[in-house]
């Protein structure tokens, strides 16, 4: 704390003073009679004082831990992005995480070119996976691609009606398969160059029945599966879902509902553990425009613009990976 002493006639002149040198986040400590005269120390608020400069720029490995702490990236993978921007260029934290991300994270869009397989989208219930596929359907007409929508999830209320009314409002046909004998049918029905996109019933990938379902249904057909997972989950479980997805066959993963978290360290956690290359974000709810390819650059950009709130006492700086209270 920074004291000063003020002396006046009166105890409100000595206010006075005291208000207009250190301002009204000044903190009275003592006062005092000398005489005729009214004696108060004061001091301005350490915290008060920092909040009137400028915060010092951080060092950017320093920034690239803290935005990581922040999104709660986990401790390894975090040391080894910092480790990996280290040697890159670190006068730019943006520039160095973006180049780490980039060595790590391979971007595979699904849409940059014509897929040779179908693509069939798996997920946990809720993930989002009929709304990426009229996403990935709308993407496709910018294209002029021939489309195609098939729905195996014919367990949930409304799953077959949800696909029916965006294949309407998106112009292409739309078949049902509960079985993979009959998804076998629905594909062979498609035109030879159709962009196919398969829907799945919510999958829990702790239950070996509905990840062996899920593999008997791609081998059926020959398709790619594509994980569909929603942003700001626990990194952890983030990280063994992306694991045993890639086991039963995804190497990609779509992160929904981008626009709708703050954390980012799940989505990170999941393409680690699974080894999946990022394809599209959901980046909105709208089916024209809620998808985007994104790119390392963009990612990095992504997890350096949301500051750690500093109200928040687990929010550390420097790099103190993995240690919380």
């Amino acid at each position: 704390m920074r004291l000063r002493t003020f002396n006046a006639p009166s105890m409100k002149e000595a206010m006075a003073m005291v208000k207009a040198e250190l301002g009204a986040d000044a903190v009275i400590l003592n006062t005092e009679q000398v005489g005729q005269a009214v004696k108060i120390t004061a001091a301005l608020d350490r915290d008060a004082i920092l909040a009137q400069q400028p915060e010092p720029a951080l060092d950017p490995l320093d920034a690239i831990a803290q935005a990581l702490d922040f999104h709660r990236v986990s401790a390894p993978l975090a040391e080894r992005l910092t480790q990996q921007a280290a040697q890159v260029l670190l006068e730019n934290p943006h520039q160095a995480l973006a180049a780490a991300l980039r060595l790590r994270f391979p971007a595979q869009p699904l849409t940059e070119r014509h897929p040779a397989r179908p693509i069939m989208l798996v997920g946990l219930p809720g993930a989002g996976k009929t709304a990426t596929l009229a996403k990935l359907i709308a993407r496709a007409k910018l294209r002029k691609w021939q489309s195609v929508a098939i729905t195996c999830d014919v367990v949930k209320a409304g799953a077959v009606e949800q696909l029916g009314t965006y294949a309407k409002a998106l112009q292409v046909p739309a078949f049902r398969a509960g079985d993979a004998a009959t998804l076998k049918r629905a594909v062979a029905q498609a035109p030879a160059d159709a962009f196919i996109i398969i829907d799945t019933v919510g999958c829990n990938p702790l239950e070996a029945g509905d990840l062996a379902h899920l593999s008997e249904l791609a081998a059926a057909v020959k398709a790619e599966m594509v994980l569909v997972m929603a942003a700001g989950g626990c990194p952890v479980e983030s990280g063994e879902l992306g694991q045993l997805f890639a086991e039963a066959g995804a190497n990609r993963l779509i992160s929904t509902r981008i626009d709708a978290a703050r954390r980012y360290g799940g989505i990170l956690g999941a393409a680690e553990a699974g080894r999946l290359a990022f394809a599209e974000f959901g980046i909105s709810p709208e089916i024209a425009t809620g998808l985007d390819v994104v790119g390392a650059d963009r990612l990095a950009e992504w997890l350096l613009q949301t500051p750690p709130n500093r109200d928040q006492k687990h929010d550390l700086p420097h790099r103190a990976f993995g240690i919380r209270p």
